[in-house]
């Protein structure tokens, strides 16, 4: 075959785009390492801390977010303390004198770390109230009922039972409208079942504060649900805030 200058330059052209081609790469989707998490379309900081167990305020903290309210999608979070994770860097070489000892330590079986408590020991807040004037109607018992029911009439005032950052204000799947407030600690309080919410999400509340009022009765008496999580877990209302 007779090389021309034009097949000549159209042959160089096509090993450049070859070998451009061959040395780039499509970017890698994040992966989350030990103690991580990496942000899904939709993702709320409320929604991952209920995922991993954690409170929002401590996953902002690790993460050392500016503005935990607006969280990208492949964004990496983490969501155990600093150092909480499992390491992944490779042990350090073995010196050559240690590779045949001449008494080998008998090895001992590792100690089984602690297990976690789901929530710290019961005790009534002082600085917590309750966040509406009616009486208990349904009380928490872990499974069906994971806070307590409040009766009261449409339009009545919820108020925040501790001063704390709005976490959440949106509606929730088997939740409808709902309000979160973040307390630090791990400690979050939940009100569902609520209309004309008067915060937004971020906002810092005092105790006592209005933040919403009772939302209507779907077939029977108007009621405020109420939780308190402790990171991420439903504790008993009953046992934080004041005797009644």
């Amino acid at each position: 075959m007779v090389v021309t200058g034009r097949n000549w330059r159209a042959g160089i052209a096509l090993t450049a785009a070859l070998m451009v081609a061959a040395c780039s790469t499509s970017p890698k989707a994040p992966v989350a390492g030990p103690g991580e998490y990496v942000v899904q379309p939709g993702d709320t900081l409320y929604r991952i801390a209920s995922k991993t167990g954690r409170s929002p305020g401590d996953i902002a903290r690790w993460s050392n977010l500016q503005d935990p309210d607006k969280l990208e999608a492949g964004q990496v979070l983490r969501v155990v303390p600093p150092g909480g994770g499992a390491s992944s860097e490779p042990p350090p070489p073995r010196s050559a004198g240690a590779e045949r000892p001449e008494r080998p330590e008998r090895s001992r079986p590792p100690r089984a770390a602690a297990p976690e408590p789901v929530a710290p020991p019961a005790s009534r807040r002082s600085d917590w109230a309750w966040p509406a004037q009616g009486q208990v109607i349904a009380g928490f018992n872990g499974t069906s009922n994971k806070g307590v029911d409040i009766g009261g009439s449409v339009g009545e005032p919820v108020m925040s039972i501790g001063a704390g950052k709005v976490a959440v204000t949106e509606t929730l799947r088997g939740y409808g409208s709902v309000l979160m407030v973040d307390h630090g600690g791990s400690y979050m309080s939940v009100y569902t079942n609520v209309r004309t919410v008067l915060v937004k999400q971020g906002q810092q509340v005092k105790q006592g504060q209005k933040i919403a009022e009772i939302g209507g009765a779907d077939g029977g008496r108007a009621s405020l649900h109420f939780e308190i999580r402790y990171r991420g877990n439903a504790v008993d209302p009953r046992q934080y805030l004041p005797a009644r």
